[in-house]
C-alpha cells in the first residue's frame, strides 16, 4: 500500500532566508555609499571646472582692463585723425576755389582806350559765409562747420568811370570780350536778365564837369567772373 508523502513547513516567515548568497540588506548600504561617492566625485569635477572658469574670466577681465585705456586712446586718436582729415579736405577745397585777379587788372590796363577815365575797379566782397549747422542758433556751445555748405560763390567785377562819349566804353567792353579775358570774365547775353554779363548798371551824364568844363558821361558796368567752386 502506497501512502502519500507529506511536506510540512515548520519555519516561521521571520525565519526564512533568501537563497542568494549576498543579502539585500548588505548590498543596499554599499550601493548607497557608491552613489554618494559618485556624487562627491561629480561635484568635485564641477567645482574644479567652475574654479577654472572663474580663473579664466578673471584673467580675461584683467586683460580687458589693461587694454581699456589703450583702446580709449586709440579711439581718441582715430577721432582726431578724422577731424584733421576733414580740415585738410576743407582747406583743399578752399585752395581749389582760390582765384587771383592780378593778371586781369594787368591786361585791363593795356586795353583801356583813351578818353576813358576809370574811377573804380572793384570786386565786391562776397556775403559772409554761413558756418552754423542747419537749424542751430549762435552760442558758445555751438561748434561751427569747417566750411560753408554752399560750394559755389559768385564773384563780380564792377567798373565805374567817366567818358566824353559812348564809343570808348563800347570799345572797352569789346576788348573785355576777347579770349584774354574770358577765362576770368563771363560773357553771357542770351540768358535770363539776372544772368546777363556784362550788365550796364548805369550810363548817364555826370552832374559835375571836368577841369575843362566839359560835361562827361558816367558809366557803371558789372561783369560776372568765373565763380569760385569749393570742391576737391
Amino acid at each position: 500500500m502506497n501512502a502519500p508523502k507529506l511536506h510540512l513547513n515548520l519555519l516561521r516567515d521571520s525565519e526564512r532566508q533568501s537563497s542568494s548568497p549576498v543579502r539585500l540588506r548588505v548590498m543596499l548600504p554599499i550601493l548607497a555609499a557608491f552613489a554618494c561617492l559618485g556624487c562627491l566625485v561629480w561635484w568635485g569635477v564641477l567645482a574644479g571646472q567652475l574654479i577654472l572658469a572663474k580663473a579664466k574670466v578673471s584673467s580675461l577681465q584683467s586683460d580687458l582692463d589693461a587694454k581699456k585705456a589703450a583702446h580709449s586712446g586709440i579711439l581718441k586718436q582715430m577721432g582726431d585723425a578724422r577731424e584733421l582729415q576733414a580740415e585738410l579736405d576743407q582747406l583743399k577745397m578752399y585752395a581749389n576755389g582760390r582765384r587771383t585777379y592780378g593778371g586781369l587788372f594787368k591786361e585791363l590796363a593795356n586795353v583801356v582806350p583813351e578818353g576813358v577815365q576809370l574811377l573804380s575797379l572793384e570786386i565786391p566782397e562776397p556775403a559772409a559765409q554761413q558756418l552754423l549747422p542747419p537749424g542751430a542758433k549762435p552760442g558758445p556751445t555751438v561748434r561751427p562747420l569747417l566750411g560753408p555748405t554752399n560750394t559755389v560763390e559768385n564773384v563780380a567785377l564792377r567798373i565805374i568811370g567817366r567818358t566824353p562819349r559812348e564809343t570808348p566804353v563800347e570799345q572797352l567792353m569789346k576788348s573785355l570780350a576777347e579770349p584774354a579775358f574770358t577765362n576770368t570774365l563771363v560773357i553771357a547775353k542770351d540768358v535770363p536778365a539776372d544772368q546777363i554779363s556784362p550788365r550796364v548798371r548805369s550810363f548817364h551824364q555826370d552832374a559835375s564837369p571836368d577841369e575843362q568844363g566839359m560835361r562827361l558821361l558816367s558809366f557803371d558796368v558789372e561783369y560776372r567772373c568765373v565763380e569760385r567752386r569749393f570742391e576737391k
